[in-house]
C-alpha cells in the first residue's frame, strides 16, 4: 500500500526525526510504500512576526530595533543554522518526506488521490499547546483509511472548550493506537474504549537496527550523558557531577549550547552517544527509550516546566517495563537495573504493538479490495 504518515515535521528534535524514521521503516518492512507529509501549519515565530507588523507596521522603529537586538545572538543562530541543516541532512538520507507540503494557506489536496492508507503518528500530534495544532492532525482533509499509531496528547486532559474539535477527529480515524494510558483515558471519555495504548515506534527496532544509522564515530574517554529539555536545577546538576567524578567520567550535555559539537550534532550521533554512554540523566522521553534500547543505566527527572505535566508518557514507559524505580529522588538512585526482564518486557510489549499495526492495516486493505 501507498501510506502516508501525519506527524509533527521539525528539524531540531531528536525525538521527533527518530520516531519518524522507526515509523517509516516499520510500515517499509511490512512492505509498503512510505512518505511522511511535510506540516508546515502555524509556525509560532511567522504569528509573532504578523501580529508586530500589523500593530506596528512594517517598517516601524519597534522592527528595527528588533532586528539590531537579534543581530547580538549572532553566534546562537549560527550554531542553531547548523544544528538545523545537520537534522535536515538527516532526514534527507533516512526520511522519505514529501516535495510537497501542507499548512494553513493548502486549499489542493491532491495528493490524496495517489493514498491508500494514512498513519497518524507518533509524537505528540494531539498536543493542543502546541502552534501547529490542527484538524490537519487528525487527516480530515481526507476520506481514506486512517490508523494512529501511538499518538500522543502530551498531557493527562484536554480543556472542555476542545472537546467537540477532539471528537471529530478522533471519530474520523478507523483504528486508534495511542502512546499513554492517559491518551487511552481522554479517547475513551470523547469516543468510547476504542483506542490501545502501543510502544513509541523507537522501540519496535533493535539496538542492531539503531547501529545500522549509527555515525558509529569511537570516544576514548568513558562519559555519561545529560539530556535535560528543560533548564537543570543547580542541586540536580551537582547530584550528577559528583556522580561523573565519583566514577571519572566525562559530562556530555547534549542539549546544550556550551558544547557547540553536540549542539551541531545530528540524530545519528545521537545513537552513537547512547550506543557509548555510561549512564543518561535526562527527564526526556527518548532519552528514557535509547538508554533502555541499549540496555544504560539512567535516571528519570522531573521537568522544571510550569505547563500541564508531560509525565505520562514516561510513567506508562517505565510502568510497562517494571522500570517505576528509575526516577531520580534526593536520596540517589544507585540500584542496577534488571534489563533480562525489562527487555523480556519489552519483547511482549513489542509484539503486541506490532500486532496492533498488522491488523490495523490487514482491515485497511480487506476494505479497499471490498
Amino acid at each position: 500500500m501507498k501510506i502516508a504518515i501525519s506527524t509533527l515535521t521539525g528539524y531540531g528534535n531528536y525525538g521527533n526525526r527518530l520516531q519518524n524514521y522507526a515509523l517509516q521503516h516499520t510500515l517499509e518492512l511490512m512492505n509498503n510504500d512510505v512518505i511522511t507529509i511535510r506540516n508546515t501549519t502555524n509556525s509560532s515565530e511567522t504569528k509573532l512576526k504578523k501580529k508586530i507588523r500589523q500593530q506596528f507596521g512594517y517598517n516601524s522603529h519597534l522592527i528595527l530595533f528588533l532586528k539590531k537586538f537579534l543581530s547580538l545572538f549572532s553566534h546562537t543562530r549560527k550554531l542553531n543554522y547548523r544544528r538545523t541543516v545537520s537534522f535536515l541532512n538527516f532526514t534527507k538520507k533516512y526520511i522519505n518526506e514529501s516535495d510537497f507540503e501542507i499548512n494553513e494557506r493548502t486549499n489542493n489536496f491532491d495528493f490524496d488521490k495517489d493514498v491508500d492508507c494514512y498513519v497518524i503518528g507518533s509524537d505528540q500530534v494531539w498536543n493542543y499547546s502546541f502552534p501547529s495544532f490542527s484538524e490537519f492532525d487528525f487527516v480530515e482533509y481526507s476520506n481514506k483509511p486512517k490508523i494512529s499509531y501511538a499518538a500522543s496528547f502530551g498531557v493527562n486532559d484536554i480543556p472542555q472548550n476542545l472537546s467537540d474539535f477532539y471528537r471529530t477527529g478522533l471519530e474520523g480515524i478507523d483504528y486508534i493506537s495511542v502512546r499513554e494510558t492517559s491518551g487511552k483515558k481522554i479517547v475513551s471519555s470523547l469516543i468510547g474504549d476504542r483506542a490501545k495504548v502501543v510502544l513509541d515506534p523507537t522501540l519496535l527496532l533493535s539496538k542492531e537496527d539503531w547501529q545500522e544509522i549509527s555515525t558509529k564515530k569511537p570516544y576514548l574517554e568513558k562519559f555519561i550523558i545529560v539530556y535535560f529539555l528543560d533548564y537543570i536545577s543547580d542541586d540536580d546538576f551537582i547530584y550528577i557531577q559528583k556522580y561523573a567524578d565519583a566514577n571519572n567520567y566525562v559530562i556530555k550535555r547534549m542539549s546544550s549550547r556550551e558544547d557547540e559539537k553536540l549542539w551541531e550534532s545530528d540524530p545519528s550521533e545521537f545513537i552513537n552517544l547512547f550506543s557509548q554512554t555510561e549512564a543518561v540523566f535526562t527527564d526526556s522521553f527518548h532519552a528514557v527509550v535509547f538508554s533502555i534500547i541499549f540496555n544504560k543505566h539512567f535516571e528519570v527527572f522531573e521537568r522544571n516546566f510550569k505547563g500541564p505535566s508531560m509525565n505520562s508518557r514516561i510513567d506508562t514507559l517505565l510502568g510497562d517495563l517494571d522500570l517505576t524505580d528509575r526516577w531520580h529522588s534526593k536520596t540517589g538512585n544507585k540500584k542496577l537495573i534488571d534489563y533480562s526482564k525489562a527487555m523480556e518486557l519489552l519483547n511482549n510489549r513489542k509484539k503486541e504493538s506490532l500486532s496492533f499495526l498488522e491488523n490495523s492495516l490487514r482491515g485497511v486493505e480487506k476494505d479497499i479490495n471490498g
